[in-house]
């Protein structure tokens, strides 16, 4: 039987040394917000809509794109993603998934739902609970590290 795949986009949301998880309705496991990249729309876009719509912030990407590339017409420069990992979902098409590591812009955060369950900041230490998963702790904390590095070193 051959893997069948979907496109989706997560965003570690970063701020104040803390990183924003949801508690995921269907999977029932704590998660950054991330969602399908929808037809005609490009990673970086996705990536942004899914942490306005699951968490009502507003985010922005801290390392800038490259410089735009030149071959046989204009080609747009997109954000590369911290990392692109392939995610085997019970009873769904495998997903490749693009990792962001964003700055949340000011705000309060808004618990939608219909979206998750539940919805906290949680900093390294806290990354370290049983109830987050080990690919999550670790990434948490990498987006943590690399945020609070740039803010300190525009």
């Amino acid at each position: 039987m051959s893997r069948r795949y979907c496109y989706v986009a997560t965003g570690y949301l970063v701020r104040d040394g803390k990183t924003l998880l949801l508690k995921h309705k269907k999977l029932r496991m704590w998660l950054p917000p991330g969602g399908h990249i929808d037809e005609g729309e490009t990673p970086d876009e996705a990536v942004l809509r899914e942490a306005l719509e699951e968490t009502g912030l507003e985010a922005e990407f801290v390392v800038p794109p490259r410089e735009p590339v030149m071959r046989l017409g204009r080609v747009e420069s997109q954000h590369e993603p911290q990392r692109v990992q392939i995610e085997e979902i019970p009873g769904h098409n495998h997903h490749i998934d693009f990792i962001y590591y964003l700055r949340a812009k000011p705000g309060a955060h808004v618990h939608r739902p219909d979206e998750s369950d539940d919805i906290r900041w949680h900093s390294p230490e806290e990354l370290g609970l049983p109830h987050v998963p080990e690919e999550v702790r670790d990434s948490g904390r990498e987006a943590i590290a690399l945020v609070e590095a740039s803010t300190r070193n525009p």
